[in-house]
Protein backbone atom coordinates (compact mmCIF):
# COMPACT_ATOMS: atom_id res chain seq x y z
CA UNK A 1 0.00 0.00 0.00
CA UNK A 2 1.41 3.49 -0.96
CA UNK A 3 0.99 5.65 2.17
CA UNK A 4 1.44 8.62 -0.34
CA UNK A 5 -1.86 7.71 -1.76
CA UNK A 6 -4.53 10.05 -1.00
CA UNK A 7 -6.91 6.65 -0.58
CA UNK A 8 -4.11 5.23 1.74
CA UNK A 9 -4.38 5.91 5.70
CA UNK A 10 -3.33 8.94 7.26
CA UNK A 11 0.49 9.85 7.20
CA UNK A 12 3.19 8.29 9.94
CA UNK A 13 2.50 11.27 11.94
CA UNK A 14 -0.81 11.07 12.55
CA UNK A 15 -0.64 7.22 13.80
CA UNK A 16 1.97 8.07 16.33
CA UNK A 17 0.97 10.59 18.24
CA UNK A 18 3.83 12.28 20.48
CA UNK A 19 3.63 10.29 23.33
CA UNK A 20 3.87 6.80 21.59
CA UNK A 21 7.27 5.62 21.05
CA UNK A 22 7.21 2.06 21.44
CA UNK A 23 5.35 -0.80 19.50
CA UNK A 24 5.54 -4.18 19.63
CA UNK A 25 3.93 -6.55 16.96
CA UNK A 26 2.46 -9.44 18.36
CA UNK A 27 2.34 -12.69 15.99
CA UNK A 28 1.75 -16.40 16.79
CA UNK A 29 4.90 -19.03 15.30
CA UNK A 30 4.71 -21.20 13.18
CA UNK A 31 7.06 -24.63 11.77
CA UNK A 32 10.15 -23.54 10.05
CA UNK A 33 11.25 -19.89 9.34
CA UNK A 34 8.98 -18.33 6.87
CA UNK A 35 6.37 -17.08 9.33
CA UNK A 36 9.28 -15.14 11.38
CA UNK A 37 10.56 -13.86 8.49
CA UNK A 38 7.48 -12.62 7.26
CA UNK A 39 6.94 -10.77 10.35
CA UNK A 40 10.74 -9.39 10.34
CA UNK A 41 10.03 -8.09 6.87
CA UNK A 42 6.73 -5.72 8.61
CA UNK A 43 8.31 -4.69 11.35
CA UNK A 44 11.29 -3.30 9.20
CA UNK A 45 8.77 -1.44 7.14
CA UNK A 46 6.94 -0.18 10.21
CA UNK A 47 10.39 1.26 11.61
CA UNK A 48 10.58 3.04 8.28
CA UNK A 49 7.14 4.55 8.54
CA UNK A 50 7.27 5.30 12.50
CA UNK A 51 11.14 6.51 13.14
CA UNK A 52 12.16 7.55 15.45
CA UNK A 53 9.58 5.64 17.11
CA UNK A 54 10.91 1.90 18.49
CA UNK A 55 9.25 -1.04 16.72
CA UNK A 56 9.69 -4.88 18.42
CA UNK A 57 8.46 -8.38 17.50
CA UNK A 58 6.93 -10.48 19.81
CA UNK A 59 5.60 -13.86 19.66
CA UNK A 60 2.53 -15.38 21.67
CA UNK A 61 3.70 -19.18 21.00
CA UNK A 62 6.32 -21.43 19.14
CA UNK A 63 8.87 -18.41 18.95
CA UNK A 64 11.36 -15.95 21.06
CA UNK A 65 11.16 -13.49 22.27
CA UNK A 66 7.96 -13.70 24.34
CA UNK A 67 5.69 -10.79 24.73
CA UNK A 68 7.75 -9.64 28.41
CA UNK A 69 10.86 -9.99 26.40
CA UNK A 70 9.92 -7.85 23.75
CA UNK A 71 8.44 -5.15 26.72
CA UNK A 72 11.62 -5.21 28.13
CA UNK A 73 13.29 -4.34 24.72
CA UNK A 74 11.13 -1.79 24.23
CA UNK A 75 11.92 -0.40 28.25
CA UNK A 76 15.11 -0.47 27.21
CA UNK A 77 15.46 0.79 24.22
CA UNK A 78 12.35 4.16 25.07
CA UNK A 79 13.09 4.40 28.84
CA UNK A 80 10.72 7.17 28.78
CA UNK A 81 8.14 6.45 26.74
CA UNK A 82 4.83 7.45 26.96
CA UNK A 83 3.04 4.13 26.06
CA UNK A 84 3.96 0.98 24.73
CA UNK A 85 1.53 -0.45 21.95
CA UNK A 86 1.12 -4.00 21.11
CA UNK A 87 -0.34 -4.58 18.27
CA UNK A 88 -1.99 -8.50 17.88
CA UNK A 89 -1.11 -9.75 14.07
CA UNK A 90 -3.00 -12.80 14.11
CA UNK A 91 -6.26 -14.28 13.28
CA UNK A 92 -8.55 -15.44 13.89
CA UNK A 93 -8.46 -13.99 17.43
CA UNK A 94 -8.90 -15.63 20.57
CA UNK A 95 -10.38 -13.56 23.74
CA UNK A 96 -9.58 -15.57 26.35
CA UNK A 97 -5.87 -15.62 24.73
CA UNK A 98 -5.63 -11.67 24.69
CA UNK A 99 -7.23 -11.35 28.36
CA UNK A 100 -4.46 -13.65 29.17
CA UNK A 101 -1.73 -11.57 27.49
CA UNK A 102 -3.15 -8.83 29.09
CA UNK A 103 -2.82 -10.21 32.41
CA UNK A 104 0.96 -11.57 31.23
CA UNK A 105 1.60 -7.69 30.26
CA UNK A 106 0.42 -6.32 33.86
CA UNK A 107 2.53 -9.06 35.68
CA UNK A 108 5.70 -7.79 33.57
CA UNK A 109 5.09 -4.12 34.76
CA UNK A 110 4.37 -5.56 38.46
CA UNK A 111 7.99 -6.83 38.60
CA UNK A 112 9.74 -4.08 37.10
CA UNK A 113 11.86 -2.13 39.85
CA UNK A 114 11.92 1.67 38.26
CA UNK A 115 11.97 4.77 39.88
CA UNK A 116 10.48 6.26 37.39
CA UNK A 117 6.96 6.16 35.92
CA UNK A 118 6.56 3.00 33.40
CA UNK A 119 4.95 3.57 30.18
CA UNK A 120 1.34 2.42 29.34
CA UNK A 121 0.89 -0.84 28.18
CA UNK A 122 -2.08 -0.59 25.27
CA UNK A 123 -3.29 -3.43 23.33
CA UNK A 124 -4.78 -2.17 20.05
CA UNK A 125 -7.71 -4.50 18.36
CA UNK A 126 -6.51 -7.80 17.11
CA UNK A 127 -5.98 -8.09 13.30
CA UNK A 128 -9.46 -9.45 12.44
CA UNK A 129 -10.93 -6.71 13.90
CA UNK A 130 -9.54 -4.02 11.74
CA UNK A 131 -12.25 -2.32 9.34
CA UNK A 132 -9.45 -1.59 7.14
CA UNK A 133 -8.83 -5.23 6.85
CA UNK A 134 -12.37 -5.71 4.36
CA UNK A 135 -11.02 -2.87 2.42
CA UNK A 136 -7.46 -4.18 2.13
CA UNK A 137 -8.72 -7.66 0.63
CA UNK A 138 -11.18 -6.32 -1.62
CA UNK A 139 -8.98 -4.04 -3.15
CA UNK A 140 -6.53 -7.19 -3.86
CA UNK A 141 -9.46 -8.23 -6.56
CA UNK A 142 -8.17 -5.35 -8.71
CA UNK A 143 -4.52 -7.40 -8.80
CA UNK A 144 -6.05 -10.76 -10.11
CA UNK A 145 -4.86 -9.81 -13.71
CA UNK A 146 -0.97 -9.52 -12.89
CA UNK A 147 -0.65 -12.41 -10.69
CA UNK A 148 0.69 -15.99 -11.96
CA UNK A 149 -1.61 -19.31 -11.97
CA UNK A 150 -0.51 -22.02 -10.10
CA UNK A 151 0.40 -24.04 -13.14
CA UNK A 152 3.64 -21.26 -13.32
CA UNK A 153 4.36 -21.50 -9.72
CA UNK A 154 4.79 -25.17 -9.32
CA UNK A 155 8.04 -27.48 -9.74
CA UNK A 156 7.76 -29.43 -12.39
CA UNK A 157 6.83 -32.73 -10.54
CA UNK A 158 3.68 -31.04 -8.42
CA UNK A 159 2.15 -34.25 -8.69
CA UNK A 160 5.00 -36.05 -6.29
CA UNK A 161 5.61 -35.90 -3.13
CA UNK A 162 8.84 -36.56 -0.85
CA UNK A 163 9.30 -40.26 -0.26
CA UNK A 164 10.01 -40.09 3.26
CA UNK A 165 6.54 -38.71 3.64
CA UNK A 166 5.29 -41.78 3.44
CA UNK A 167 7.68 -43.95 5.61
CA UNK A 168 7.52 -44.10 9.37
CA UNK A 169 10.16 -42.69 11.40
CA UNK A 170 13.17 -45.40 13.01
CA UNK A 171 12.54 -43.37 16.46
CA UNK A 172 12.15 -45.23 19.74
CA UNK A 173 10.97 -42.48 21.78
CA UNK A 174 9.05 -38.81 21.17
CA UNK A 175 9.51 -35.63 23.12
CA UNK A 176 7.07 -33.43 23.41
CA UNK A 177 8.01 -29.72 24.15
CA UNK A 178 5.58 -27.30 24.90
CA UNK A 179 5.53 -24.33 23.06
CA UNK A 180 2.10 -22.85 23.86
CA UNK A 181 1.45 -19.28 25.09
CA UNK A 182 2.74 -19.38 28.79
CA UNK A 183 5.95 -22.09 28.28
CA UNK A 184 6.77 -19.66 25.88
CA UNK A 185 6.46 -16.59 28.30
CA UNK A 186 8.32 -18.72 30.48
CA UNK A 187 11.55 -18.92 27.82
CA UNK A 188 10.73 -22.52 26.31
CA UNK A 189 11.49 -20.95 22.75
CA UNK A 190 15.12 -20.85 23.81
CA UNK A 191 14.78 -24.20 25.97
CA UNK A 192 13.73 -25.88 22.29
CA UNK A 193 16.43 -24.88 20.74
CA UNK A 194 18.92 -26.00 23.65
CA UNK A 195 16.80 -29.41 23.49
CA UNK A 196 17.66 -30.19 19.87
CA UNK A 197 20.83 -28.82 19.95
CA UNK A 198 22.35 -31.28 23.61
CA UNK A 199 19.85 -34.01 21.23
CA UNK A 200 21.79 -33.73 18.46
CA UNK A 201 25.23 -33.98 20.51
CA UNK A 202 24.15 -37.23 22.39
CA UNK A 203 25.80 -40.08 20.56
CA UNK A 204 22.42 -42.59 21.17
CA UNK A 205 19.54 -40.02 21.68
CA UNK A 206 20.08 -38.65 18.45
CA UNK A 207 19.10 -41.77 16.50
CA UNK A 208 16.22 -43.24 18.82
CA UNK A 209 14.58 -39.57 20.26
CA UNK A 210 12.29 -37.51 17.98
CA UNK A 211 11.59 -34.03 19.34
CA UNK A 212 8.66 -32.58 18.94
CA UNK A 213 7.32 -29.01 19.62
CA UNK A 214 3.34 -28.94 20.54
CA UNK A 215 0.41 -26.23 21.23
CA UNK A 216 -0.33 -25.97 25.20
CA UNK A 217 -0.11 -29.07 27.21
CA UNK A 218 -1.99 -27.65 30.13
CA UNK A 219 -0.64 -27.72 33.56
CA UNK A 220 0.65 -23.87 32.72
CA UNK A 221 2.17 -23.33 36.16
CA UNK A 222 4.27 -26.57 35.64
CA UNK A 223 6.32 -24.97 32.32
CA UNK A 224 8.31 -25.05 30.82
CA UNK A 225 7.45 -28.76 30.14
CA UNK A 226 8.13 -31.54 28.29
CA UNK A 227 6.77 -35.35 28.27
CA UNK A 228 8.28 -38.16 26.88
CA UNK A 229 7.05 -40.90 25.45
CA UNK A 230 5.94 -44.21 25.74
CA UNK A 231 7.55 -43.89 29.28
CA UNK A 232 4.70 -41.00 29.93
CA UNK A 233 7.23 -39.40 32.03
CA UNK A 234 6.68 -35.14 32.27
CA UNK A 235 9.12 -32.49 33.07
CA UNK A 236 8.22 -29.55 34.38
CA UNK A 237 9.95 -26.07 35.49
CA UNK A 238 12.63 -26.68 32.80
CA UNK A 239 15.52 -24.28 32.11
CA UNK A 240 18.64 -25.22 30.37
CA UNK A 241 20.03 -27.34 33.28
CA UNK A 242 17.74 -28.89 33.96
CA UNK A 243 17.27 -30.31 30.39
CA UNK A 244 20.74 -31.01 30.41
CA UNK A 245 20.23 -33.10 33.55
CA UNK A 246 17.65 -35.00 31.55
CA UNK A 247 19.33 -35.73 28.49
CA UNK A 248 22.92 -36.51 30.26
CA UNK A 249 20.94 -39.36 32.43
CA UNK A 250 18.64 -40.83 29.06
CA UNK A 251 15.79 -39.39 29.54
CA UNK A 252 15.15 -41.33 32.43
CA UNK A 253 14.23 -39.59 36.00
CA UNK A 254 17.46 -40.71 37.72
CA UNK A 255 20.05 -38.45 39.68
CA UNK A 256 19.47 -34.12 38.99
CA UNK A 257 16.89 -34.89 36.30
CA UNK A 258 14.31 -36.19 39.04
CA UNK A 259 14.15 -33.02 40.97
CA UNK A 260 12.34 -32.02 37.50
CA UNK A 261 10.07 -35.10 36.84
CA UNK A 262 6.38 -33.59 38.08
CA UNK A 263 4.30 -36.50 36.90
CA UNK A 264 4.86 -40.04 35.75
CA UNK A 265 1.50 -42.05 34.08
CA UNK A 266 -0.04 -44.18 36.30
CA UNK A 267 2.22 -43.14 39.31
CA UNK A 268 0.00 -40.57 40.34
CA UNK A 269 -0.99 -36.76 39.83
CA UNK A 270 1.56 -33.83 39.25
CA UNK A 271 2.68 -31.74 41.97
CA UNK A 272 0.67 -28.77 42.78
CA UNK A 273 1.22 -26.09 40.39
CA UNK A 274 2.86 -22.75 41.83
CA UNK A 275 1.87 -19.66 41.25
CA UNK A 276 3.04 -18.75 37.09
CA UNK A 277 2.83 -16.59 34.02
Amino acid sequence: MNCSDPASPAAPDALLPAPLQAVIVLGRGGYGGAVPAELARLCERLRELLAPGHVALAWVDRASPSLPEALDECLSAVPQAGHILVQPVFAPTDTALLRWLEKLAQRWRHRQAQPVELPRVVFAPALAELPQLAELLARQLGQVPALPDVSQTQPEHWQHDPRAWSEVPQFQQHLLFCMGPRCTALGAAGLWSHLRARLRAHPQLKRTVMPLHTSCQYPCNLGPLMISYPEGLWWGRLDAAAIDAVVDAGLAPEGAARTHLVHRHGAGGPQQPQAGV
